[in-house]
């Protein structure tokens, strides 16, 4: 199945959905019932400094769930790939 992870549809989270639209062959669904869908064949990697996201938001950035398998989540990086 393809990596896929869910954001709270609340303006902390939305630079995940933003960097989601800009990533080519990237799947963005929603919001629906409070939580954006972001799937991607492959890979999805996100990087919280260039999203400009704090330390505490970027740790919470797979509380609503994921899946996948992390490859990657250090306090800069985070990538999900196929399991």
């Amino acid at each position: 199945m393809m990596p896929t992870i869910f954001v709270l549809d609340v303006p902390e989270f939305r630079p995940f959905v933003d960097h989601a639209l800009s990533l080519e062959g990237c799947s963005v669904q929603g919001p629906r019932l409070g939580y954006w869908r972001l799937a991607r064949a492959g890979s999805l990697e996100f990087t919280r400094k260039a999203m400009g996201l704090k330390p505490a938001v970027w740790h919470g950035a797979l509380t609503a769930g994921m899946v996948g398998r992390i490859t990657h989540f250090d306090n800069d990086r985070l990538v999900v790939e196929e399991s």
